[in-house]
């Protein structure tokens, strides 16, 4: 009995001692400060010139609205390539462009070595639109560009006129210095990201598809550079989208009789009732959690930054991974992270009091991890439902979730590299991006696609996407010029 107890023991401490060699992992070893800028990149001049771009009202419109708003927008991007060609003469005497029928832009600035593969860095010039009666909430107006209390303000200043603006700062200043890129740097700026990109970079992925080719990698918007954002984690995060989530749109839609409501068919037994069963069938089959991918690898990277507790659940996720998922699972942004998604969005049924309607209608989007597929999740919402009367029919523009790119690959360290030069007390983290982007058009020319902007983000900030007083720090745009300056100038020529 004392030789068992004693193997018991012994299998304890040595459990033990496991558990705590994975924790004691080495901390990552942060700058203190952010780096100075770089020799002719001047903060003030990039927001003035954001702040110029603001002013474009280059909204982009859902099909539907009045010719005179579509027209009014296509003028503003018209204006827009003028005021670029004349803001940044250099590179527009040095690219090639090439203009879209929606007026989306591809700019081609040719590298010394023909043979290497080009690097492609994406903005979009559209916005979405101000609510109607939303103007006079703004601090500022939301398409003036002010310059006040060392912001930038207006609609696109972080959705992305920002980081526009900043890339374009960035290589006028290395043509200013006499630069000239060993490799070649494509900008891809869309014209309707916001309602899809289908005209935009969609076409200038198939143009370039049809060339014959292929990226090096490239860069869009995704994540950014979080203070507060990532419990428990102290120092700035960047979080760089390795993948993207799909989405596809179901219409749910049940059948009854109808007939007078003096006389119901039983609740479940009409259209409305039958619906509302199945809705909440398809709520009560939640799609499986996956650790693996993207998320595995952003709590990889965070886990050396936590305190000793999380340190060890996450060092020793073989033992504590159901923990982390029940307690991921139990926030909204943890659970996007783990699973697909379900969101009913519309509802529609009945037009009068005392009527009971025929049918029925739901609309439920679904973004897709990347371990679904559009037809898992339809099937998925198919075999929940239980009910013959209830129809399940997809909804046009489905997208399936990208692919996902390496971490351990030159590109993304690249990448990781120049934004610890750039940003200083600052970790690199990669994860998984839930909303879409116009950079899945790309993944054909490469397998490194990377989601990231380089300003910084803090939880206020971020309900402003989209929102009320949207506005960048002035200073947070001298380093994001700075960011793209070290990423351009420094780019590596070997490696295809």
């Amino acid at each position: 009995m004392q030789r068992t107890f004693r193997f018991i023991a012994l299998g304890l401490l040595l459990l033990l001692a496991l558990l705590v060699g994975r924790t004691l992992l080495p901390a990552p070893l942060l700058s203190s400060s952010t780096p100075a800028l770089p020799a002719g990149i001047d903060a003030h001049r990039v927001a003035r010139h954001l702040g110029e771009a603001v002013r474009f009202k280059t909204i982009a419109h859902q099909p539907g609205v009045a010719k005179e708003q579509q027209a009014a927008s296509r003028a503003a991007f018209t204006q827009m390539q003028e005021w670029l060609l004349r803001t940044y003469p250099l590179l527009a005497a040095n690219s090639r462009l090439e203009v879209f029928d929606n007026g989306s832009l591809l700019f081609t600035w040719p590298g010394s070595n023909p043979q290497l593969h080009p690097v492609l860095l994406m903005a979009h010039m559209d916005v979405v639109p101000v609510a109607p009666g939303e103007d006079a909430k703004w601090q500022y107006p939301p398409f003036s560009g002010e310059l006040a209390q060392g912001f930038v303000w207006g609609r696109g200043t972080i959705d992305t006129k920002g980081s526009l603006v900043a890339m374009l700062e960035a290589a006028e200043t290395l043509l200013g210095q006499g630069f000239k890129p060993e490799r070649s740097v494509l900008f891809s700026f869309g014209a309707d990201e916001e309602i899809g990109g289908y005209h935009g970079n969609r076409l200038i992925a198939k143009h370039l598809q049809q060339q014959g080719i292929q990226l090096e990698w490239v860069s869009d918007e995704g994540g950014a550079v979080t203070h507060g954002m990532v419990p428990g984690v102290r120092a700035n995060v960047a979080m760089v989208g390795i993948a993207e989530k799909g989405s596809v749109t179901l219409k749910v839609q049940s059948a009854a009789i109808g007939g007078h409501s003096s006389m119901p068919q039983a609740f479940d037994e009409t259209a409305i009732g039958r619906l509302s069963l199945a809705l909440q069938q398809i709520g009560q089959a939640p799609f499986e959690s996956h650790l693996e991918g993207p998320t595995e690898a952003f709590l990889d990277s965070i886990a050396p930054a936590q305190d000793f507790v999380p340190r060890l659940a996450l060092a020793n996720r073989w033992l504590f991974g159901p923990l982390i998922m029940r307690l991921l699972e139990g926030t909204p942004a943890g659970s996007a992270q783990l699973r697909t998604v379900i969101a009913p969005t519309i509802i529609t049924g009945g037009n009068k009091e005392n009527v009971l309607p025929p049918d029925a209608r739901a609309i439920v989007n679904f973004r897709i991890h990347p371990a679904d597929s559009i037809d898992s999740v339809q099937a998925h919402v198919e075999a929940a439902v239980k009910d013959p009367q209830v129809s399940i029919q997809r909804m046009p523009g489905a997208r399936a979730p990208s692919a996902v790119s390496a971490v351990d690959d030159a590109a993304y360290q690249y990448l990781s590299q120049t934004i610890r030069d750039s940003f200083g007390d600052t970790l690199v983290a990669p994860n998984l991006t839930l909303g879409g982007t116009d950079s899945r058009y790309f993944l054909p020319l490469t397998q490194n696609v990377f989601r990231f902007a380089p300003i910084r983000m803090t939880p206020e900030d971020a309900q402003r996407f989209h929102g009320l007083n949207e506005r960048i720090a002035i200073e947070d745009l001298g380093t994001a010029a700075a960011f793209y300056y070290r990423l351009l100038g420094q780019l590596p020529g070997q490696g295809d």
